[in-house]
């Protein structure tokens, strides 16, 4: 999806800009001479939407807490200027969508804070305390949230950081889930989100660029999905970097139905990792099958539908997973998107074992549409 010049050429501009954007000087690991514990007033948290799930025999909730803690960033006319250039100087037409560029690129190079904790309230449920972030300014953290009253509806989990003048809140949505019933993974590029991933000047543009636009009829086939399968669990797998998390959220929201998204812990601090993690098939599977085996211990009982595209491993990853436990999938649908490999050898490799009423390769959302993923008729 990316390219290793893009990101260097962005990299740099961004760098030699950034001085402008933060309050103190920038430095390409995190700031290890400043207080740790609560967040300080030059602190800024992204709190990630969370699962929550039920533990033992009764009603209480364990939540997946997810963070990123940096130093707040200030917005400047001259970072965007300069990522306009870098990017225009590949070939790639900015335009009118300089705010897109700017938007989807700082988090890239937002200085992390570790060492700090947070304390978090979920509405109608017990408040808590989660820390430290790591050195990448990352925390992934279960946190025990009580019963919530037996309730098992969306809420808001939200904190605060303290301001110059006033405490500043930063918010999320904790998704609880029955143990059972019917859960939805969704892969997010090319399955829902044209991304143009085979194409590396197309995707530059879908990903930083362009305003983000649904695949036609997916937004009709989740809504149909959603009541069929009395309101499921949704939670979208994407092997993007969590930086890209604000904008493929607000686009979730607004076109799909509500759920958390699971993105990929990378950081531009190494570049070399972001290639190797995004760019290489394999390790996007990994992450992938990693992730899908932690949803498989929040949820033992639930039935799942995977959906996912051609372009990447998703036919591997949802394949393996059923392998490992055919109980847990229901079905398995790949998008099939043009130029990618979607030869019969490839998807008869991947799906081997896997009994074939589970999976279905579709080109278009209306060929689903008949299908009753309730009853296991998946194809």
């Amino acid at each position: 999806m990316y390219t290793e010049r893009l990101l260097r050429v962005v990299a740099v501009a961004a760098i030699t800009s950034s001085v402008l954007s933060n309050p103190i000087p920038l430095t390409r690991e995190p700031i290890e001479n400043i207080p740790r514990g609560l967040p300080l007033v030059t602190d800024e948290v992204l709190l990630f939407d969370a699962p929550a799930f039920r533990t033992g025999e009764g009603n209480e909730l364990t939540a997946s807490i997810r963070m990123f803690t940096h130093i707040r960033q200030i917005d400047s006319s001259i970072i965007s200027g300069a990522l306009t250039t870098a990017i225009e100087a590949l070939g790639i037409e900015v335009g009118n969508k300089a705010g897109n560029l700017f938007e989807r690129t700082k988090l890239f190079f937002a200085i992390p804070r570790s060492g700090i904790e947070v304390d978090l309230n979920v509405a109608g449920c017990d408040s808590f305390n989660v820390g430290d972030t790591s050195k990448g300014g990352l925390l992934e953290r279960n946190a025990a949230i009580g019963a919530c009253g037996g309730a098992l509806s969306p809420r808001t989990i939200s904190g605060v950081a303290p301001g110059f003048f006033s405490s500043r809140p930063f918010e999320a949505t904790l998704f609880p889930s029955h143990p059972n019933g019917f859960g939805v993974v969704s892969d997010v590029d090319d399955t829902i989100k044209v991304s143009n991933v085979l194409d590396k000047k197309q995707a530059v543009k879908s990903l930083f660029i362009d305003d983000h636009e649904a695949v036609g009829g997916m937004p009709e086939l989740y809504s149909q999905l959603d009541g069929e399968l009395g309101n499921p669990a949704w939670f979208y797998l994407t092997g993007s970097p969590y930086q890209l998390y604000p904008s493929l959220r607000k686009f979730i929201f607004e076109k799909y139905p509500k759920g958390p998204m699971i993105v990929q812990n990378l950081t531009l601090t190494d570049v070399q990792s972001i290639l190797k993690f995004v760019l290489d098939d394999n390790n996007v599977r990994d992450y992938k099958i990693a992730q899908m085996e932690k949803l498989r211990s929040f949820y033992p009982q639930k039935k799942f539908l995977t959906i996912g595209d051609s372009t990447q491993a998703d036919p591997e990853v949802y394949a393996e997973i059923a392998r490992r436990h055919p109980d847990f999938i229901q079905c398995i649908w790949i998008r099939k998107v043009n130029e990618a490999d979607n030869s019969d050898e490839r998807f008869a490799t991947a799906f081997k074992g896997v009994p074939q009423a589970k999976w279905k390769v579709f080109t278009e959302p209306s060929e689903l549409a008949e299908l009753d993923v309730a009853t296991g008729k998946c194809n």
